[in-house]
């Protein structure tokens, strides 16, 4: 049985050389950018570059920054998506979620009625709405978040949950 070998032609002299060589064993031509693989997808095909609102996104649940973690708790329990989103006045100040109640506050009854903002992820990671899918993705994937707010300039209109991701994900290609 023969062994098949890949085979990269020179577009300089036409001799036959081992794909991955760095130079043409013939003419010395440098062939580093010649056996790089193009994408069979063009990214303009892909579903990934539609917008974050293609997604069907969580309406967010908001509680004021002088709230208590008892207050923000209390909507969280009736909300499935287990994150509340810090305003303080119209500008985004932190978000609170079920990870940071298991992580800051569970077993600490204490804390019920000090500031939420004691306890809460300030200054979130947040996406726009015009922001494509592979972006989500990225920085949720990236950052490990599982709530992510979203805005039209600096106004809150949504949030994106990694169930919304994924049933965008199941959607688009399991359907």
């Amino acid at each position: 049985m023969s062994e098949q070998r890949n085979i990269v032609v020179c577009p300089s002299c036409g001799s036959e050389n081992i794909e991955g060589v760095d130079t043409c064993e013939h003419c010395t031509m440098d062939l580093r950018s010649i056996d790089v693989p193009e994408s069979s997808q063009g990214v303009t095909e892909s579903d990934l570059t539609l917008p974050v609102l293609s997604a069907r996104m969580t309406r967010p649940r908001t509680v004021e920054a002088s709230s208590t973690v008892r207050e923000a708790v209390a909507l969280m329990k009736d909300d499935p998506s287990g994150a509340v989103v810090i305003m303080d006045g119209v500008r985004i100040a932190g978000i609170f979620t079920d990870r940071d109640v298991l992580t800051r506050v569970a077993g600490r009854p204490g804390v019920m009625d000090e500031a939420v903002t004691r306890y809460m992820t300030p200054d979130p990671v947040v996406l726009r709405e015009d922001d494509m899918m592979a972006v989500a993705l990225n920085k949720m994937g990236d950052g490990g978040f599982r709530h992510m707010p979203v805005v039209r300039g600096a106004e809150l209109v949504g949030m994106v949950t990694v169930r919304d991701v994924m049933n965008w994900v199941l959607g688009r290609y399991f359907d």
